[in-house]
């Protein structure tokens, strides 16, 4: 990813910047924002990230449509909905999750492409709208907890189990995590367990300490968006075949 300037001259940051540029931070640009790329050598993260680590992806895209009718208006749009709970991945690789019978979120893959996000932004009027669009790029700041030791990680966190053989690959909890409200959704890298994990964008500070604090024990580091790719492009898991 080519290198950029930092967020102190972007009007749109994500409200973790501070953390990240005291951890020395490679920047690239990334749907108008500094995001951090690495902090020291990419595949090395990328191999840390298969025990444990995290990472800021608040300036990934995403957006949410919701309302009576979503459903049919979204899927004539070509969306490839699942049921509520369950997320899909799309052909240009954002995943739709349904949160409800009428409500989706949409998020983009960690290369930033944005293609459905576009399409349906483009297509929506409010003329004979039956949905409308959640400003879920405002409201929600989005982090990833990556790597073997992310389920037990949670468990300190969180009420739902989330240990892969009880949380499927591409499932969704709307639950609490540290006492605030989240969106989970596993949504594996490659071989790698990961889960996104979305909260109120003014309360995502505290968030990131709740989970920082509680990966200590497990040896969990911060990553950049670089090695997130990586996973997902393939890398195996650590010991595994």
């Amino acid at each position: 990813m080519p290198e950029s300037p930092g967020p102190a001259d972007r009007v749109r940051r994500s409200n973790l910047y501070r953390v990240s540029a005291a951890l020395d931070a490679v920047w690239t640009d990334v749907n108008g924002f500094a995001c951090p790329a690495r902090y020291g050598d990419a595949a090395d993260e990328a191999d840390a990230a298969r025990g444990l680590a995290i990472a800021d992806l608040t300036a990934l895209p995403r957006a949410g449509y919701k309302g009576w009718d979503m459903a049919g208006w979204a899927t004539a749009q070509g969306l490839d909905l699942g049921e509520p709970n369950e997320a899909r991945a799309q052909a240009d690789g954002v995943l739709a999750c349904r949160l409800a019978a009428g409500e989706v979120l949409l998020l983009a893959g960690d290369d930033a492409g944005s293609g459905t996000i576009d399409r349906l932004a483009a297509a929506w009027t409010v003329d004979g709208a039956t949905c409308y669009p959640a400003p879920r790029s405002d409201a929600n700041a989005h982090i990833g907890v990556v790597g073997e030791r992310a389920p037990e990680t949670m468990a300190k966190l969180c009420a739902i189990d989330l240990r892969p053989h009880r949380f499927a690959n591409r499932r969704i909890a709307q639950t609490s995590v540290a006492r605030m409200n989240a969106i989970v959704v596993r949504n594996d890298r490659g071989r790698t367990y990961a889960l996104d994990v979305l909260v109120d964008s003014a309360a995502v500070v505290y968030m990131w300490e709740c989970l920082t604090d509680a990966m200590a024990e497990y040896g969990g580091r911060v990553v950049g968006l670089e090695a997130l790719a990586t996973l997902a492009g393939g890398a195996t898991e650590r010991g595994g075949a």
